[in-house]
């Protein structure tokens, strides 16, 4: 059976993966970079914290 905290994992994984895409997208395009690139970067570093939490946190 798969643990919750794998399928959070996996969740995590694939919003840090969107996330990126989001900020290659607007790097890309030059649209609105300097106001939205610190919260997306902001975003990411809290993305990444926070998987890291959940996966080294307790099995028991």
């Amino acid at each position: 059976m798969v643990s919750f905290f794998k399928l959070l994992g996996i969740g995590y994984i694939l919003a840090i993966m969107l996330l990126v895409w989001e900020i290659a997208m607007e790097t890309f395009h030059k649209a609105a970079t300097s106001y939205t690139l610190v919260f997306m970067i902001t975003a990411f570093i809290g993305f990444i914290a926070f998987f890291l939490f959940v996966y080294f946190a307790p099995k028991e």
